[in-house]
């Protein structure tokens, strides 16, 4: 059962990621019935052959209190359809959490987890450079994708940019971390030198502001290794900044360590620019809505119901874009507490884990990255997004070793 679970969900984790991101409720339909599927069959067979699986790991069971949160708020959910899509979504991935963490029960399957999550990075990297190239053409995106953007599958340059940075991120760490060269780490090097350059040709503001962030946690979670550390980030920014002029060579006319366009974006960072004081908009909105209902919310996707206005905006213009605000105008403060409360929980597991300690940092690192920059953009919207930081977790938390002999089966 524990192959079969893993071959299914690996399926999932690799190719949802390119249908939109699972942005969209028509894409997602198909993936939440079978996971749910999937999701019935391993608890009767947890139940009846392995109960000691389900026992030890009820402490994960928490992760049902995310849907749940929704689920108190149908009586007077404003958007009734849009909050029962919000629950199948967030039970879908609590499923899938439960799921990743009985599977890795197995030894041998749990050594496969951190390989599936390289694999789609390299395959978020294929298709970037591919795009980058017009190998691949984006017919729909989400606004701001453009030709000098990459957007990536979920077709959204600033949410491509925070999973761009977690990926760089988790590399990092390991290498810091390295006693000794292998020859894979060649391969590493070359992902390493290209989530960095994607990165900075998403041209996100938010992701480079919250790239720099991590950058300093990864320092003081790296503080023993100082002078590794500092060497290995110079190395790494010249890499990243070479690989990124080769890539767009033709859009430069030459080559430049720090192109004009780069310097132009970074320069642009500012709470004055049209962007930032649109977004602020949003936010005094949002919080003037949460007002209403403070304590449990108005439900899922009450944004739109409640201000008609952005309702017939499409591409993620209908969006509040701080996916911490979505949560405050939908579950309210109870529900951000429940939420914050478990994803704590989770960190303190990792760190606490028996994992090597360059992939809890790794994982820490790249969590950061994701949760960081969800609270200037519509990320969380995203079910990749989800898929993505449930992946991670089940990474870095530990498990008990899986004691065939010790079962008693009925």
């Amino acid at each position: 059962m524990n192959w079969f679970t893993f071959v299914c969900l690996s399926i999932v984790f690799l190719i949802t990621p390119f249908q939109w991101g699972l942005y969209y409720e028509p894409d997602i339909r198909l993936w939440e019935l079978l996971i749910f599927a999937l999701f019935i069959l391993n608890v009767i067979w947890y139940w009846v052959k392995e109960p000691e699986v389900l026992i030890k790991n009820k402490l994960y069971f928490l992760v049902l209190l995310l849907p749940f949160m929704y689920l108190i708020t149908v009586p007077f959910a404003l958007n009734q359809e849009g909050n029962w899509n919000t629950i199948f979504r967030f039970s879908t991935y609590a499923f899938f959490f439960l799921l990743l963490i009985w599977t890795k029960e197995s030894p041998r399957v749990n050594r496969l987890y951190p390989y599936v999550f390289h694999v789609l990075g390299a395959a978020f990297l294929l298709f970037a450079v591919a795009n980058l190239f017009g190998l691949i053409r984006l017919d729909m995106f989400m606004v701001g994708c453009e030709p000098t953007r990459s957007c990536g599958p979920v077709r959204y340059p600033n949410t491509f940019g925070a999973i761009m940075g977690a990926y760089w991120f988790y590399i990092f760490a390991i290498f810091i971390r390295r006693k000794t060269f292998r020859r894979l780490d060649v391969l590493l090097i070359i992902l390493l030198a290209g989530y960095g350059a994607i990165l900075l040709h998403t041209y996100s503001r938010g992701s480079y502001i919250f790239f720099a962030g991590t950058f300093a946690l990864a320092f003081l979670l790296l503080i023993k290794q100082w002078k590794k550390f500092i060497l290995f980030s110079v190395s790494a920014l010249v890499l990243f900044l070479v690989a990124f002029n080769l890539l767009t060579f033709d859009q430069h006319k030459g080559i430049r360590l720090i192109p004009d366009s780069l310097i132009t974006r970074i320069s642009e960072i500012s709470l004055s620019t049209q962007n930032a004081v649109t977004r602020f908009d949003f936010y005094k909105e949002a919080l003037a809505m949460s007002k209403e209902s403070p304590l449990i919310g108005f439900g899922g996707d009450s944004w739109t119901i409640y201000y008609p206005k952005y309702a017939n905006r499409l591409f993620g213009l209908n969006q509040v874009h701080n996916g911490y605000l979505d949560f405050l105008i939908e579950i309210g403060w109870i529900g951000i507490a429940v939420y914050a409360l478990f994803f704590g929980l989770m960190v303190f597991l990792i760190f606490k884990s028996g994992k090597a300690l360059k992939h809890r940092i790794g994982v820490i690192l790249a969590l950061t990255m994701l949760f960081g920059h969800g609270m200037v953009d519509y990320d969380f919207s995203y079910g990749t997004y989800w898929l993505l930081i449930f992946w991670l977790i089940a990474v870095g938390v530990g498990v008990r070793p899986f004691a065939k002999e010790n079962i008693v089966y009925r």
